[in-house]
């Protein structure tokens, strides 16, 4: 009887092991739990070990660190105010204004007493007194005045009504002082007693008011959304190439993949030699073909414009074969019956493009442009290797800045904030291409 009762109980364990392995969702589990460690301690505690970063004084060699709330993204420390484009007299005529720009030369700088403690700096021409400025000091009015009188350039404008604005006007503009709240600054604004054109600085430590920072936001826009541009118009026509049947057709979809597939580090390095200012072969060729001579060769990583072509140009020559490949891969997709029978109808090439093969692709095409634009936003390798985010940081993009200023020189906090300026960015770009994609299959 204790024998049965022991084999009873024996069969029952070892039915409910084999119905727990039985089980699909233990296996499930299982087989999910490497990624979900993966994404635990690769990216998602670095990406909160960023967040918290950010909001603290985190400096290369410091110890403690101490929590300075949203310092690192915007502190404030004073305004600037300067201004621009005075409009200093109206005429009904431009031969007028002509005239009154004509005696400039005669006017004199005048400075008086103001309301509210304010002294009030003008200028006199031909009998016609202008108060352009109040400000607190004398000396200061008077020398904003005369700036303006003896250091911008006059210049007659037509307005909308007609009329001829004699408007001051500079490259650099009129700095008219600096105030270390709103209010002040507000204050000062209604000192400036003729319309001009105003601007504002903030001065402060935050990464808000490093124009390096906001240098890089605008250099990676450029650089993401200019190579997507020129890889599509690039990407397209050599998909619908390799899409024809022809003699080593193979071969060159092989040869195509190559700088996708080529590792970045070692591909850079030879387009460093292509863009050396001593040793490249785009000069050697322009100099022997004698299109440029030896001293005004092209410094490709030496000045700004140069530069920024340059890594586009990379950026473009590697990526663009991943745009290929994948529209390729919608193209083989597409029934010969359907291009053959629009064919056989009369339309031509462009028109089977048009309406049957740019249609039946587009979906593909946007999960390719979606992967490709966050291949470009985020690319680190290309522009560190090829300039630095040189010269003198003329092409930091997001990655590169927040690398340099948190690694190299040590501010790891402030390297956090710009780094995850990235991440809002990067989310809204792909929500809104991804509800793009879903009206598309809808």
């Amino acid at each position: 009887m204790g024998d049965l009762t022991k084999g009873a109980e024996s069969g029952e364990t070892r039915k409910a092991r084999t119905a727990f392995f039985d089980r699909e969702a233990p296996f499930g589990y299982g087989l999910v739990l490497p990624a979900v460690l993966y994404l635990i301690v690769f990216i998602a505690y670095p990406f909160l070990m960023s967040i918290y970063m950010s909001f603290t004084d985190a400096q290369a060699g410091n110890r403690t660190w101490t929590f300075v709330g949203k310092a690192n993204y915007s502190k404030v420390d004073s305004y600037e105010l300067s201004a621009n484009d005075f409009v200093i007299a109206t005429f009904p005529s431009q031969s007028q204004a002509d005239d009154f720009i004509a005696k400039k030369s005669t006017g004199q700088q005048v400075t008086d007493a103001a309301p509210a403690g304010l002294f009030r700096g003008a200028i006199v021409i031909a009998g016609k007194k202008i108060a352009v400025m109040a400000m607190p000091s004398a000396d200061d009015a008077s020398f904003n005045a005369s700036s303006i009188l003896e250091d911008l350039q006059w210049k007659a404008r037509k307005t909308i009504g007609g009329k001829y604005e004699v408007v001051a006007h500079s490259e650099t503009p009129l700095v008219i002082g600096t105030f270390p709240t709103r209010a002040a600054l507000k204050s000062a604004q209604g000192q400036i007693l003729v319309d001009a054109g105003t601007r504002i600085k903030a001065n402060g430590t935050g990464v808000l008011q490093d124009p390096n920072f906001l240098l890089a936001i605008k250099n990676t826009f450029k650089y993401t959304f200019g190579t997507e541009v020129i890889k599509l118009f690039i990407g397209i026509p050599c998909a619908l190439l390799l899409n024809r049947a022809f003699r080593g057709r193979k071969l060159l979809r092989g040869l195509v993949v190559i700088p996708w597939v080529i590792p970045i580090a070692i591909s850079a390095q030879a387009w460093l030699w292509i863009f050396d200012s001593t040793y490249s072969v785009i000069n050697w060729t322009l100099v022997h073909w004698h299109i440029l001579a030896p001293a005004n060769i092209i410094n490709f990583r030496g000045d700004k414009d140069w530069a920024m072509f340059s890594v586009v140009l990379v950026n473009v020559w590697r990526g663009f074969p991943f745009t290929a490949i994948v529209i390729l891969a919608g193209l083989t997709a597409i029934p010969d019956e359907i291009l053959e029978r629009a064919r056989l109808e009369g339309a031509n090439a462009f028109q089977r493009f048009i309406y049957i093969i740019g249609p039946m692709v587009r979906p593909i095409l946007m999960v390719s442009l979606l992967f490709s634009v966050i291949f470009s936003f985020t690319d680190f390798n290309t522009i560190w290797i090829i300039t630095k985010g040189g010269p003198f940081d003329q092409t930091q993009v997001l990655s590169t800045y927040a690398y340099q200023l948190g690694v190299n020189a040590g501010y790891l906090g402030k390297g956090a904030a710009v780094s995850l300026f990235m991440f809002p960015i990067m989310a809204l770009m792909v929500f809104f291409m991804l509800q793009f994609l879903r009206r598309e299959e809808a």
